[in-house]
């Protein structure tokens, strides 16, 4: 089996849904293969029934005890499937996912944070998905939203959507690097456009920015014309079986923003592979 043993550390945040479970099983067959330790993490918060009475449902140790207990189970399960061991860790911290994942994170500083995301029905995808794309938003840590029922393969060909404006202030080169030497994979540079005669001098410029900073894995650069962002991608990812997209959910003005957010979580909800979540 090949290992490298540039990425130490793997967080699977999970809620024991089927979801959860299938990203847990991906991120531990992803930990095993470059040599990483696998961290299973589980956040949950204390009820307080509305009523005339104070006290909640459960206690503290209750919670504690019983998230202690599935997290076990889970790592069983995972072992069970996989056939081997690997090293696994268990926390359980009473918190809201966003600040306790945060605060583990900044413990660990893992290489990868890897959630699972589904868009079956809308509760699920009301409260599986809005936890993934929180996370995405608040946490500065590489998160990969891992599609239901994907089973990790190594990853040969990674593909960076790129939106050529100020790519030198927003692309994380270092990690995109370290990622692409990590699986040593080819690199594909993809730009969605729905007008070509909106290409400036500009847009010029910013792909001589790109190709400099990228030059030593000697990408292909690609432009795909459609009107629509995640059709475009998904068109391009499926004709050249890309493995995993990274993209860059920027964070400029307000309108950008929500821009920005609303075409990434289209993107994740209509993909059919792992979608890495890199910060600028």
């Amino acid at each position: 089996m090949a290992k490298s043993f540039s990425m130490k550390k793997i967080i699977a945040p999970v809620d024991f849904s089927a979801t959860a479970e299938n990203s847990a099983i991906f991120a531990a067959r992803l930990a095993a293969f470059y040599g990483a330790e696998l961290w299973l993490y589980h956040s949950y918060e204390i009820m307080i029934p509305v009523s005339g009475f104070d006290f909640p449902f459960v206690t503290a140790v209750e919670m504690q005890d019983a998230a202690e207990h599935e997290l076990i189970e889970l790592q069983k399960k995972i072992e069970s499937v996989m056939g081997y061991s690997i090293k696994i860790h268990t926390r359980a911290t009473e918190s809201a996912l966003a600040g306790g994942l945060s605060a583990l994170c900044d413990e660990l500083v893992p290489d990868m944070v890897v959630m699972g995301l589904s868009g079956k029905n809308a509760l699920t995808r009301l409260i599986v998905g809005s936890n993934t794309i929180k996370t995405i938003q608040q946490l500065n840590y590489p998160v990969l939203v891992v599609p239901p029922k994907a089973s990790f393969i190594p990853v040969r060909k990674i593909g960076f959507a790129c939106d050529y404006e100020k790519v030198i202030a927003t692309t994380p080169v270092e990690p995109l690097k370290k990622l692409v030497r990590d699986f040593n994979a080819d690199l594909f540079v993809l730009n969605i456009v729905y007008d070509p005669s909106a290409v400036t001098d500009q847009t010029i410029r910013e792909t001589l920015y790109i190709t400099e900073l990228l030059k030593e894995f000697k990408p292909s650069y690609h432009t795909i014309l459609s009107a629509d962002i995640t059709e475009g991608i998904n068109w391009f990812a499926e004709t050249q079986h890309i493995d995993w997209m990274v993209v860059i959910p920027k964070k400029h003005n307000l309108t950008e923003k929500l821009f920005s957010r609303s075409k990434t979580r289209d993107l994740l909800y209509h993909t059919h592979m792992p979608v890495l979540c890199m910060h600028e």
